[in-house]
């Protein structure tokens, strides 16, 4: 019973470490840069929302910069997620006010 338990104990905190290392963590940042970004992007289409995230976060980035900015697709994901749970109604708020937006993104996400 021991030696499973020797052998049990660290397969379980090798697993639970790999489980973490995978699981994706985002700084409270980057998930507020990223709904910034889906709120300036044009929402007429829904087919190319993580095509124009990309194409803003990647495209922002100055040639000279120090720290560039690289586009995270898990985030562009939850942030295409987050707005297909929206009614009708939220997305239209969400259309013709940025701020109203950022608001409504920051809402359902946490």
């Amino acid at each position: 019973m021991i030696k499973k338990i020797r052998f049990i104990l660290p397969a379980l905190a090798l697993s639970g470490a790999i489980a973490f290392w995978l699981t994706p963590h985002y700084s409270e940042e980057d998930e507020s840069y990223y709904r910034a970004v889906f709120c300036s992007i044009d929402h007429s289409d829904s087919q190319f929302f993580l095509r124009d995230m990309e194409n803003l976060v990647e495209g922002g980035n100055s040639d000279y910069a120090l720290h560039k900015n690289h586009y995270i697709p898990a985030l562009g994901e939850r942030m295409l997620s987050t707005w297909k749970k929206l009614s009708t109604q939220e997305q239209s708020a969400i259309i013709e006010d940025q701020q109203r937006c950022r608001e409504i993104m920051g809402e359902k996400q946490h």
